[in-house]
């Protein structure tokens, strides 16, 4: 195409005069398809081609400039096939009004082509067209490009082609307004928005989009729902979504999804950002799915589950055994775990290091719920499902599930047939049912999925602990101490404390904060000293973080900042955000260790991933100076935003110091 540059145009943007166009044939609102001129030099003809007009709004100084920006980031990524060509300019004559020349796609939107052709697609398109989309959004987010608002139909196609459109949101000005696109293909943790985990999160809805044919997400449901208004629509979606990675609800007709496929885009789909994959991890799993054999095992799998074979081949019977053999082997050392957790961690603590086990283990969390649920026999681990649940493990947060997988734990006439017939899980069993209890008491007590009642979970933890539960006991004694359900006795709940503890690390935690505080006791931080050594020795990890605290300022022991620092390093080891946090502030002071701008840095992140909201701020500061890393203005001003929304003031004013100092051209 011939282009003809402006003697007033703006960084080079080629501009072409209104009048070159021809036949010009609304799509949409905004948006027309027409025919401009194209001289071939060589053959000496001129020959129409088709372009798309858009409309857009210049009327300020800010727009245009975002205009620019926008034009700028299309031509370094230009080169790749699926991002939309940017010809130039116009502007129709005797007006105001701006429109860009792009190219013309010949397929409408990516959510029309599936449905006008998903019955000629079979899953090798269904696959190419994925990787299409995967590939092109790694190509932004190479180029540290986010797009903010990733849709079926942002997403364009020419002739079977991918073509991104529409995308990197400004970020500074999307600080100030808010940017609306479709709730379905939005994060709900909304405020995770200028994160790249968006995109990943709004990808994953698109490849389960493309699995069912086009089918717009949650269609069906949301027509039905008359509250998508209301401010509880996100609660609505968060269910819808629960259905599809958690219960693996599929739309009827639609069999045959590769197993490798549906783990890709619920690993897409994961509650927290920083759990879901890269778009690099993405291209790579799309790139080894095997569509001839995924799918055969994909259906072999659905026919075993739906048809009722009076009795398998021999082959099947063993196969199956080795798979249930092997799969309570992994639930076994899992619930053994977890039952170690409830004695020895915090209720903070405790989906952390879930997390970190099964890391560690190489297991995938989504696999695990999934095969925990349809165990003929999970009668014994129900409390660790309704866990799962309850901290989004493997799923979005569902707390109506959990309290069901609870309720189950908790009830016991369920399944005593199961455990008279196998003996050998009767004490987890009997665990299960204690857990199962002390959940449910603490969702009354908290008012998590019920309505708060405070009374009701206290006598929940008195008959449980009547019925012999020293975790009930200590449970009570945390009642007593606060006044929650029964009058506050401080005296009472260090009494139970100490009756309940019995080698309990999180028990003698609680003791050591009886002494620490003058709880039901004289205050003495020596001896409370005393019972978080023991406590941490024993693997507690809020005790090791309160031994490095004490010795770094002196309490209950004399100042030992090498101490302080090796206990602040255990616990950072182990995921905990203030240990990490704290091992930052030794790392950029140099106490307990040489001062160490970048690893300072490195522990600050870490610790503001996991959403501690000091480090995030201390992690903006080190952006906006350029401590321990390179200087960048936008990653400062978005872990300052997640420290602000954290309720950190002092992240409140130095945002107010940046954003004060920003220019705009």
């Amino acid at each position: 195409m011939q282009r003809k540059t402006s003697n007033n145009s703006n960084n080079d943007i080629p501009f072409y005069h209104y009048s070159r166009f021809e036949n010009i044939r609304i799509i949409n609102k905004n948006v027309y398809k027409v025919n401009i001129k194209k001289i071939i030099s060589q053959q000496k003809k001129t020959v129409a081609e088709v372009v798309a007009l858009k409309n857009i709004s210049l009327n300020n100084k800010f727009t245009l400039n975002n205009f620019i920006n926008k034009v700028k980031r299309h031509r370094k990524l230009e080169i790749n096939d699926n991002i939309l060509k940017f010809y130039g300019i116009t502007k129709q004559e005797n007006t105001n009004d701006y429109m860009i020349v792009l190219e013309y796609v010949n397929n409408g939107s990516l959510c029309q082509y599936l449905k006008t052709n998903f019955q000629k697609f079979d899953w090798n398109v269904k696959l190419n067209l994925a990787k299409q989309i995967a590939n092109a959004l790694m190509n932004l987010h190479s180029n540290n490009i986010i797009h903010g608002k990733l849709t079926s139909e942002s997403i364009l196609v020419h002739n079977g082609i991918i073509k991104l459109n529409d995308f990197g949101i400004n970020y500074l000005k999307s600080l100030f307004t808010t940017v609306t696109i479709p709730i379905q293909y939005t994060d709900f943790r909304y405020l995770e928005l200028f994160n790249k985990s968006l995109d990943i999160y709004s990808l994953g809805i698109i490849l389960w989009e493309i699995s069912c044919d086009g089918i717009f997400p949650f269609e069906k449901e949301l027509l039905t729902k008359s509250s998508l208004a209301l401010s509880s629509t996100n609660n609505n979606i968060i269910g819808l979504i629960n259905d599809i990675i958690a219960r693996g609800k599929i739309e009827k007709g639609i069999p045959g999804i590769p197993a490798t496929y549906k783990e890709i885009y619920t690993d897409c789909l994961k509650h927290h950002g920083i759990s879901r994959p890269v778009i690099f991890e993405v291209v790579n799993d799309l790139s080894k799915i095997n569509i001839i054999s995924d799918i055969n095992v994909t259906n072999n799998l659905e026919k075993l589950d739906e048809e009722k074979v009076p009795s398998n081949p021999p082959l099947i019977n063993s196969i199956t055994t080795k798979a249930n053999n092997f799969n309570i082997i992994i639930f076994k050392k899992l619930f053994e775990f977890f039952i170690n957790l409830f004695k020895t961690q915090s209720q903070e603590m405790r989906p952390i290091m879930i997390n970190n086990y099964i890391r560690e283990c190489n297991l995938n969390s989504v696999k695990i719920l999934h095969k925990m649920i349809r165990y003929p026999s999970n009668y014994w681990f129900t409390s660790l499902i309704g866990f799962f649940y309850q901290n989004g493990i493997g799923t979005v947060i569902d707390n109506e599930m959990a309290f069901k997988f609870f309720s189950l734990a908790a009830n016991k006439r369920i399944f005593m047939k199961n455990i008279s017939s196998n003996p050998s899980l009767g004490k987890f069993y009997i665990i299960n049912k204690e857990m199962g209890i002390i959940r449910l008491a603490n969702m009354y007590l908290d008012g998590i999925d019920v309505e708060r009642d405070l009374k009701k979970g206290f006598q929940i933890y008195s008959k449980a602990a009547g019925e012999g539960s020293r975790a009930a006991l200590s449970c009570m004694a945390f009642c007593y101490s606060n006044g929650f359900g029964v009058e506050k006795n401080e005296e009472k709940a260090f009494e139970l404390y100490l009756k309940s503890e019995k080698d309990d690390p999180e028990t003698q935690f609680n003791i050591g904060i009886c002494f620490e505080d003058g709880i039901g006791i004289a205050k003495d931080e020596t001896i409370g000293f005393r019972w978080f050594i023991k406590s941490a020795l024993a693997g507690n990890i809020d005790s090791i973080v309160k031994i490095g605290y004490y010795y770094d300022n002196g309490i209950g022991v004399s100042v030992d900042k090498n101490e302080a620092f090796k206990w602040y390093f255990k616990g950072a080891e182990k995921e905990y955000s203030i240990a990490q946090y704290n091992l930052g502030c030794c790392y950029e002071y140099g106490e307990g260790i040489d001062e160490d701008q970048v690893k300072a840095f490195k522990w600050y992140k870490k610790a503001a991933e996991n959403d501690y909201s000091n480090s995030q701020y201390n992690l903006g500061e080190c952006f906006y100076e350029g401590r321990g890393t390179g200087k960048d203005i936008t990653k400062a001003i978005y872990w300052l935003n997640r420290a602000k929304e954290n309720e950190n003031m002092a992240a409140s004013e130095l945002l107010e110091e940046i954003i004060d100092r920003i220019i705009f051209f």
